[in-house]
């Protein structure tokens, strides 16, 4: 997660749809995080527009697959199970099936010619390969120029609805604090969707990927901008969890309580701008 740059990226939908965890380019950034992280990526694609394709390029992607398993690298895949991200770890060929890990790590199984048309009909598969030979500190450097690009909106596609870096901090919070109002005025029942499923999901995924950076962080700090960087993360994480907690745990929400969530995304996000301004002054560092 640190080294691909995922621990410090975001994406956020005005209305917190789960696809805002997707709203990005993939045939760009998922090669390119791989590679970053030290391996060969093996990438194989097919978008909704290339039905022409859609046979071969499942062919090419299940060799992909079945090779990559063989040497011990499961592949990330688009939709493996509710329109998301998951992983596949194994193969049973007599079957005809793959062995699935879900976004929520759940085990389960998608037929071979489900893959690419499992509801969405897209196909992305990313295996990592044999490793580059960079070195770990072309790896750390890489990542953490990646983190900041993301944080300045340099990895973007526009998209009125979405943002992400630093900017998805306060139209999250703003969700909550609409949402605060909507139940404060007793109309509930317009919100119309799973918005407490979708906030848990949000909160889920970026507390986990800030803990991810706290400790990928942690793990480099030979410096002084790095350890404090980590330090920030640490109270970005801090400042989520309770989100998370509270979705996990309330099943009426109310108006106080998501204007203080509101409040604690926001007590992230300048968290978060504290640590990549030390992340900034580490780079500095190092090109000059």
């Amino acid at each position: 997660m640190g080294s691909s740059a995922f621990a410090f990226r975001s994406f956020v939908c005005r209305d917190l749809c789960p696809s805002a965890m997707s709203i990005f380019n993939w045939s760009a950034v998922l090669p390119e995080a791989v590679e970053q992280a030290g391996y060969r990526c093996i990438y194989v694609s097919r978008m909704w527009d290339e039905s022409a394709v859609e046979e071969q390029r499942r062919r090419e992607a299940h060799s992909a697959i079945v090779e990559g398993l063989e040497r011990g690298a499961p592949a990330v895949v688009w939709d493996i199970a509710g329109c998301e991200w998951g992983l596949i770890i194994g193969y049973d060929q007599e079957r005809s099936l793959y062995d699935t890990l879900t976004d929520e790590g759940k085990p389960s199984t998608l037929a071979f010619d489900k893959l690419g048309r499992n509801g969405i009909d897209i196909l992305s598969v990313a295996i990592p390969g044999e490793p580059t030979g960079r070195s770990r500190e072309e790896v750390v450097l890489d990542s953490l120029k990646a983190a900041v690009a993301h944080a300045e909106g340099e990895e973007w596609t526009e998209r009125p609805a979405y943002e992400n870096g630093l900017a998805g901090y306060e139209m999250w919070a703003t969700a909550y604090d609409r949402w605060a109002l909507i139940l404060e005025a007793g109309s509930a029942r317009k919100i119309g969707k799973d918005v407490q499923g979708h906030a848990r999901y949000y909160a889920g995924h970026h507390l986990s990927a800030r803990c991810y950076a706290r400790d990928y962080l942690r793990g480099l700090a030979d410096d002084e901008a790095l350890r404090n960087a980590s330090s920030c993360y640490e109270r970005v994480a801090s400042c989520l969890k309770p989100v998370w907690e509270y979705h996990s745990g309330v099943k009426r929400p109310e108006g106080a309580s998501l204007r203080s969530l509101a409040e604690s995304i926001r007590g992230a996000k300048a968290a978060e701008e504290e640590a990549l301004g030390q992340i900034q002054n580490y780079l500095a560092q190092t090109s000059s």
